[in-house]
């Protein structure tokens, strides 16, 4: 697997969030289907930028792959979007910001159909070092343990404990993701194994005015940070797709139509999405809401817990 560095400036007045949206496709040879991710770009070592990685496919002899991405950043109540750019791999444009995570055989397990990935720390064990190699990989509850199942390998140098890209779920029974095990082994060669888990969080909108709702989350030092677009709770899907808000052609069009088929639905009118970690861990997250105010116009703003704060959830 390869990990692609896209940077962002922050320019003279830096935005309170900054997201990077993508679509891979796979083109000759095994030409494979279109892949979609929203990832969160962090701040970097350097001041005023940030950087956000998405993962793609090594590709095959003859074959290239192709990102079109663009940013999203907020500041002040105001969603804006940066023009789209795109980039092949291979090419001498990308070569400089190309991250190479080894794998063996078919690497390792895909997450479910219909769900995504998450990035999070990963776990260490009492005692066990933050530095040098890991291998890590995924299992099924009744799968039997084995360090076969480790097929990704990543360099944490000194440390700290490497973030990793890992599926929301294997497999999934009656539209919730199933848990299953998140196994790594590290310099001291014992098999390590941790229950990822989920829990759903829902939001309230109790006047009917939220046009899109997000989710902001990750591990209490955030270091691994993620977004979730938020499905209705009634009939999810029906009223077209959170997921495709980011990927809409024209998407003043996509939030006015979303926002007619919302209005169908009775208030409170309740959103749900799922936060992903290690079992026994805790999740920190807020919401981010984009409204229709009173001059039509659209407003995003921060949902944080009453008196400040993020929620925590533990899992």
């Amino acid at each position: 697997m390869l990990l692609l560095r896209r940077e962002y400036r922050d320019g003279a007045e830096p935005p309170e969030i900054v997201l990077l949206h993508a679509e891979v496709t796979r083109h000759g040879g095994s030409a494979g289907p279109l892949r979609r991710f929203t990832r969160v770009a962090v701040p970097s070592d350097t001041p005023g930028r940030r950087v956000a990685h998405l993962p793609l496919p090594e590709p095959g002899e003859g074959e290239r792959i192709l990102a079109r991405y663009r940013f999203s950043s907020v500041r002040a109540g105001e969603e804006r979007f940066s023009p789209s750019y795109e980039v092949a791999v291979p090419s001498d444009e990308a070569i400089a910001d190309l991250y190479r995570i080894p794998e063996e055989g078919t690497g390792n397990l895909p997450a479910a159909k219909g769900r995504g990935h998450f990035r999070l720390v990963l776990p260490l064990g009492e005692g066990e070092r933050a530095s040098g190699s890991f291998r890590f990989g995924f299992g099924a509850m009744r799968k039997k343990p084995s360090p076969s199942l480790c097929r990704a390998a990543i360099d944490a140098g000194n440390g700290p404990a490497p973030v990793i890209e890992a599926p929301e779920a294997l497999s999934v029974l009656k539209n919730r993701p199933m848990p299953y095990f998140l196994y790594h082994v590290s310099a001291d060669g014992k098999l390590r194994a941790d229950k990822i888990a989920c829990a759903r969080i829902t939001f309230a909108d109790p006047d009917g005015d939220v046009v899109s709702a997000r989710m902001v989350w990750g591990d209490p030092a955030w270091r691994a940070t993620n977004l979730s677009l938020m499905a209705e709770a009634t009939k999810p899907g029906a009223y077209l797709p959170a997921s495709e808000e980011f990927f809409a052609e024209d998407r003043a069009v996509f939030l006015a139509a979303r926002e007619a088929r919302l209005s169908l639905l009775p208030v409170p009118r309740v959103f749900e999405a799922f936060v992903f970690g290690p079992s026994g861990s805790g999740v920190e997250y807020c919401f981010q809401t984009v409204s229709r105010r009173a001059d039509a116009g659209l407003e995003a703003r921060w949902r944080n817990r009453e008196g400040g704060g993020n929620w925590v959830v533990t899992l």
